[in-house]
């Protein structure tokens, strides 16, 4: 009679835990896209969630941490985004990667300033939001796995050419540009950034899949 009361402490506990990181974030998203990144403190993340600087640092070790468990958060939303769809499954593969890609900008629009900072540190190789960081690298390497499974899943094996490994590198370059792109876009509701990915995506699948659809 004892455990399931044992299991509920254990699981309100846990509750409790995942409310306080989501504070964090929560926060530190809010300063940086008010503050600056480069500006922002972990004791101002703190005072913002209400919360010893201590806590934060249970949780997060760096300020960097937390934007990464943001950005592992917004991959997260846009593979389910794709994978959670019954009307995707048997879609075009150009309309299953545009589904990813605008469910990453949607899920970014709200702190368009951030991003645009965390892209600059990402070029940094010495950041730990960098393209050498462990963590990062991981975040990248899963994210291009979907696209790989997407693509390979809308081509026949025989179609899997030589070179069919740069696929996701390709990919890659794509998305950044588009990012970019997004960036720069004053249209309104960056309708300019949804005609370009549209189009980009009729242009380049055929290449995504050895010249075939």
């Amino acid at each position: 009679k004892k455990r399931p009361a044992k299991k509920r402490v254990t699981g309100k506990r846990a509750q409790n835990k995942e409310a306080i990181r989501r504070r964090i974030v929560k926060s530190a998203l809010n300063l940086f896209q008010t503050k600056g990144f480069d500006t922002t403190t972990t004791k101002a993340i703190a005072r913002k969630a209400g919360i010893a600087e201590g806590t934060v640092f249970n949780y997060f070790r760096t300020k960097e941490e937390i934007a990464l468990s943001f950005f592992e958060e917004e991959v997260d939303h846009a593979i389910a985004a794709v994978r959670d769809n019954p009307r995707l499954r048997k879609a075009p593969l150009e309309e299953k990667l545009f589904t990813l890609v605008h469910s990453q900008l949607e899920y970014l629009a709200p702190y368009e300033r951030f991003i645009g900072a965390a892209l600059i540190h990402a070029l940094n190789p010495a950041s730990h939001l960098g393209p050498f960081s462990h963590r990062a690298q991981q975040l990248r390497h899963r994210y291009l796995a979907f696209v790989t499974e997407l693509v390979e899943e809308s081509s026949p094996k025989q179609q899997h050419g030589a070179l069919s490994w740069l696929v996701p590198e390709v990919f890659w370059i794509y998305y950044l540009g588009v990012l970019l792109f997004w960036l720069y876009d004053t249209s309104e509701d960056k309708q300019h950034t949804v005609a370009f990915l549209d189009r980009s995506l009729h242009a380049g699948v055929p290449f995504l899949t050895n010249g075939r659809r």
